[in-house]
């Protein structure tokens, strides 16, 4: 089981003075980033991979899936998930009139696979010791 650490949170009423009545609710750690740098490490030592061989995957993940978006909107990445692009735009009345600049927006939506989802039937959810608090910064947790 991975322990994931959390804390109490409190949230007022929207739109009333003084924020109303409170209400308290879990809320994750701020976790610092994990960089590349973090991942490259982190695959050396549990899986036994070569860090300049994570690099240049990473690369050309990256770049295939750039490459890739050119004649494909979805990219199956098998037991990672898939990537998704798609796009915001506006509309006309006369098809003729339709061109690029009514696309408005391009986002890549990211899905797990069912793998991944499952891994997350793993996660503990843990509150989070006083340590755990001071190291990630948080300083309104409620102790209860």
């Amino acid at each position: 089981m991975l322990k994931i650490p959390y804390y109490v949170t409190t949230k007022g009423e929207a739109g009333k003075a003084g924020g109303g009545q409170y209400r308290f609710y879990p809320a994750l750690l701020p976790r610092r980033k994990a960089t590349e740098e973090d991942v490259m490490t982190h695959m050396e030592r549990a899986y036994n991979v070569r860090r300049s061989t994570v690099k240049q995957v990473i690369i050309a993940l990256q770049g295939t899936i750039v490459d890739m978006l050119e004649t494909h909107n979805h990219i199956d990445l098998g037991e990672l998930g898939f990537v998704r692009l798609e796009i915001k735009c506006s509309g006309e009345d006369d098809p003729t009139k339709v061109t690029r600049h009514h696309i408005k927006k391009p986002t890549l939506h990211i899905r797990l696979s069912g793998t991944m989802k499952q891994a997350l039937k793993y996660f503990r959810f843990e509150k989070a010791t006083a340590s755990e608090l001071k190291n990630a910064g948080v300083a309104n947790a409620k102790k209860k």
